[in-house]
């Protein structure tokens, strides 16, 4: 019963990040849609689009009731990013879909096609000139024992070994049947060699959350999408390539 309720509230505080991660792609298109799709180059957080989102989602990772409990917070936001880093991991990334690259050229020839105009009323310049995006947070649980279970569930499924969780005892749950191997050292072993693709190439880096593991801090990828039409002209450099 302890353990039911332990990863009750766990999963409860994830639907918290989830619907707060949902809010923060919303105010990250917002910021976009009025600076050109501003995304700080093609690395995804260090623009004010992901300013924006780490200002949603900085609830669910500390006090923000005041000035000086936000900026206490934010501090501590960009002291555990500086951690993670080294991991190849970052805590929000904002991954721009649209406008692509492709698209400047058809629609932007006039504006020597490094950028579109938001308010051109032809069909195919206004699906053109949406701005769509996806946001992923790397959400911190904090529960014992729920947040390392969650997390290796996640990292068995992606490795492809969670339907062979067939056994149990008293210490983990086994590989196999009841004699099997301890099903949570193997899963996050087989784990740590993989990459979980999303918005961009390198994807996430299981072996970053496996290692931020080994410290005892378990991290959870929860995305969302949105999509806002532009109102301002979205420029080339910051497309989807």
């Amino acid at each position: 019963m302890i353990f039911l309720l332990l990863l009750t509230i766990q999963l409860t505080q994830l639907q918290q990040a989830r619907i707060m991660v949902e809010y923060a792609a919303f105010t990250a298109a917002r910021t976009g849609i009025v600076m050109n799709g501003n995304n700080g180059g093609s690395n995804g957080f260090d623009g004010p689009m992901h300013d924006a989102a780490v200002i949603a989602v900085l609830p669910t990772f500390g006090r923000t009731d005041s000035w000086t409990h936000l900026a206490a917070t934010w501090a501590r936001f960009k002291a555990d990013e500086a951690v993670l880093k080294p991991m190849g991991l970052s805590q929000v990334r904002v991954f721009v879909h649209n406008p692509v690259a492709a698209d400047f050229s058809a629609f932007g020839q006039h504006l020597n096609g490094q950028e579109i105009d938001f308010d051109d009323v032809r069909p195919a310049a206004a699906e053109a000139a949406l701005l769509s995006l996806q946001v992923r947070y790397l959400y911190e649980m904090k529960v014992p024992f729920a947040n390392k279970l969650i997390q290796t569930i996640w990292l068995a499924s992606k490795a492809g070994v969670l339907r062979n969780w067939q056994g149990s005892d008293w210490t983990s749950p086994k590989l196999g049947g009841q004699r099997g191997a301890d099903a949570v050292a193997v899963s996050r072993g087989l784990a740590a060699g993989r990459v979980v693709p999303d918005g961009t190439p390198e994807g996430v880096r299981l072996a970053g959350l496996v290692a931020a593991g080994a410290v005892n801090r378990y991290y959870l990828p929860v995305e969302a999408f949105y999509t806002l039409r532009m109102q301002s002209n979205p420029y080339l450099k910051w497309a989807h390539p």
